[in-house]
């Protein structure tokens, strides 16, 4: 038995200067740490709370994570100490935490939806045709360099963002030698549409922006589209993913289901073919929301934007689901750590030499 023998919680700062928690958890033959952020009264509170630990076996994943939803109400709280206990079983055993909880079967390494410029919406680049995680970072790393490369002969204001990003993407793909394609997050925005609109004339209705998304998919070959209708604008959801879903990954967060799962997909399975997965709550129920949405025929992407630390957990998750797609940003020192650790992971892996990308859905 690999009992708790000890547990410490911390207030740490996150990359944006607020409170972050981290906890330690200390067992007879291992250590393991996890950061997340959380305000500073839930610190305190978990103090209060964190004998109920002490005497567990760490290697009862489930069973303690089961006792963690029932003294934190907070899922960020939760989810930093189910990875400390899933980081001191996976140390105890001399394992990395993908190894631990992903098994002989996470020798996969996602793709990144690698977020390049955030304005009235996100754009992305996914390198869909890399052979290797490095070289997809490498390739997306490219589009952002580029894309923020200072420009002399035109405002950067009057240029067509999508167009600027299509030349340079089809540039990259011929450097690399493998397909970079875009996406776009709307984030549910009827403006943002609007802005978008290359007429810009007046107020589009839904239906107005629904044929407005088929133009921009065809016209850019767009491969993810996020949140392009709010939860009101249901019917026109489920229109262009009946439309798209053969050659493009659709997203949403209209109509969540919010009792236990933490994804992001509207709830009849229909009006998206892909699951936003959020590390939060615990490690046993990201695996258990993950199964869920394959069983509906949802794939997954792991989202790394709720843990503003650099925590590395995420990406080690993310391997550990042989999720498709993690979704990062080119920019901020908590995503690029989690980038970073996923090169790693992914070095571990190729000297091992069994070793792929995972299977994409399209």
């Amino acid at each position: 038995m690999n009992s708790i023998e000890a547990v410490s919680v911390s207030t740490i700062l996150d990359v944006n200067a607020t409170d972050a928690v981290e906890v330690e958890i200390v067992t007879t033959s291992g250590y393991g740490q996890c950061s997340f952020p959380v305000p500073s009264e839930a610190v305190k509170k978990a103090r209060e709370q964190v004998s109920a630990l002490v005497g567990k076996d760490v290697n009862q994943q489930a069973e303690i994570d089961d006792l963690l939803q029932d003294i934190f109400s907070l899922p960020s709280m939760s989810m930093a100490f189910s990875v400390a206990v899933a980081n001191a079983a996976a140390a105890s055993l001399g394992m990395p935490l993908y190894r631990y909880l992903g098994g002989l079967f996470a020798n996969s390494m996602p793709y990144p939806l690698m977020k390049i410029f955030g304005a009235e919406v996100d754009y992305f680049a996914i390198p869909t045709g890399a052979s290797s995680f490095a070289s997809a970072i490498a390739a997306s790393v490219s589009v952002y360099r580029e894309f923020n490369a200072p420009k002399t002969t035109r405002d950067p204001a009057q240029v067509d963002i999508l167009s600027r990003l299509t030349m340079i993407a089809e540039g990259i793909s011929r450097r690399f030698g493998f397909d970079v394609k875009l996406g776009v997050d709307f984030k549910a925005s009827k403006e943002a549409q609007n802005r978008l609109s290359l007429n810009k004339q007046g107020q589009m209705t839904a239906n107005d922006r629904l044929e407005h998304i088929f133009s921009l998919a065809s016209e850019y070959g767009l491969y993810y589209i996020e949140d392009p209708f709010d939860e009101a604008e249901s019917e026109f959801q489920l229109q262009l993913t009946d439309e798209l879903r053969a050659t493009c990954l659709i997203a949403s967060e209209s109509n969540l289901d919010k009792g236990i799962t933490g994804s992001r997909v509207v709830k009849d399975g229909r009006g998206a073919n892909l699951a936003l997965i959020t590390a939060t709550r615990t490690v046993s129920s990201v695996f258990e929301h993950c199964a869920n949405e394959r069983a509906k025929g949802h794939s997954c992407a792991v989202l790394t934007d709720n843990s503003t630390t650099c925590e590395a957990s995420p990406s080690h998750i993310a391997v550990a689901l042989s999720a498709p797609f993690i979704k990062l940003n080119v920019r901020g020192r908590q995503s690029t750590a989690k980038t970073n650790e996923l090169i790693r992971i992914e070095q571990e892996l190729f000297d091992g030499k069994n070793y792929k990308m995972a299977n994409k859905p399209i």
